[in-house]
C-alpha cells in the first residue's frame, strides 16, 4: 500500500510540474534556433529576443554544438527536435564561407519533414553572419572572395571595421545587438533589397536570410 501511495504521489508531482512548464509558455509558437557560431549569432538573437520581450521558453537558442560543419549542424537540429516534439519551427543558422558541406546541408533541410508538421528552415549567410551586421550600415552587392584557403569572412569583418562602423570588431561581442539596435530596420531593408538583386544576379555572394528570422521573431509579439 505504501508503495502505491509513493507511486501516485510521484505521478501527481510530475503532472503538476508538467502543468507549471506549460503555464510558463506564452501563447505563440515555440521555436528552436540552432547556431553555428558559439557567440556572435547567439548573442545577437538573445539580445533581439530580450528587446522584443519574447519568452525564453518559447524561443530556445542552442549553441552547444558550435563549430560543426553545416550538414552536421542540421543533423543536430533534427535530433534535438525529435527529443522535444513541442517545437513549431526549427531554424538552422549557418554560414557558407568555404564549407564543403554547405550544399548538402541545404539539400538535407529541403528533403526532411519534421514530426507534427514543424517547419525546418535554413537561415544562411554568404559568406558569413557578419554580412548581416554590415547591412546595418550600408547596402552592398560587392562579392567577398578571398584567395586560396583564406577566409571570406575576414574580408567582411574588415569592411565592418572600416569607416567607424564597428571599430575593432571581433567575433563574440556580447553586446552586439544593442550596438546595432537602432539600425535594425535599415538592415532589414538592405537585406530585402539584396535578396531582390540576387533574383537575376546568378550569384549568392553576398547574401543573407537573417532578416527572415528577425521578421518572424518580431511577428510573434503581434
Amino acid at each position: 500500500m505504501g508503495t502505491d501511495d509513493l507511486f501516485h504521489k510521484k505521478k501527481a508531482r510530475l503532472a503538476k510540474s508538467h502543468h507549471r512548464e506549460k503555464a510558463k509558455r506564452a501563447p505563440y509558437e515555440r521555436v528552436l534556433i540552432v547556431c553555428e557560431g558559439k557567440k556572435t549569432e547567439p548573442y545577437y538573437f538573445r539580445g533581439l529576443c530580450q528587446d522584443l520581450r519574447l519568452n525564453p521558453v518559447n524561443v530556445v537558442i542552442e549553441d552547444r554544438k558550435s563549430g560543426l560543419d553545416p550538414k552536421s549542424l542540421v543533423a543536430f537540429a533534427i535530433e534535438t527536435s525529435k527529443k522535444d516534439k513541442g517545437y513549431d519551427r526549427v531554424y538552422c543558422v549557418f554560414d557558407k564561407d568555404k564549407h564543403v558541406s554547405y550544399t548538402a546541408a541545404l539539400d538535407k533541410i529541403r528533403a526532411k519533414r519534421l514530426a507534427g508538421g514543424a517547419i525546418l528552415q535554413a537561415i544562411t549567410s554568404v559568406p558569413c553572419f557578419e554580412i548581416w551586421l554590415l547591412l546595418h550600415f550600408t547596402y552592398t552587392t560587392r562579392p567577398f572572395s578571398a584567395a586560396g584557403s583564406d577566409s571570406n569572412c575576414a574580408l567582411v569583418i574588415d569592411a565592418l571595421d572600416r569607416k567607424g562602423r564597428i571599430q575593432g570588431y571581433e567575433k563574440g561581442s556580447r553586446d552586439i545587438f544593442n550596438t546595432l539596435r537602432d539600425k535594425l530596420e535599415t538592415a532589414i531593408l538592405n537585406a530585402e533589397k539584396l535578396e531582390n538583386f540576387h533574383k537575376t544576379s546568378q550569384t549568392d555572394n553576398p547574401s543573407t536570410k537573417v532578416h527572415e528570422l528577425v521578421q518572424y521573431l518580431k511577428s510573434l509579439k503581434r
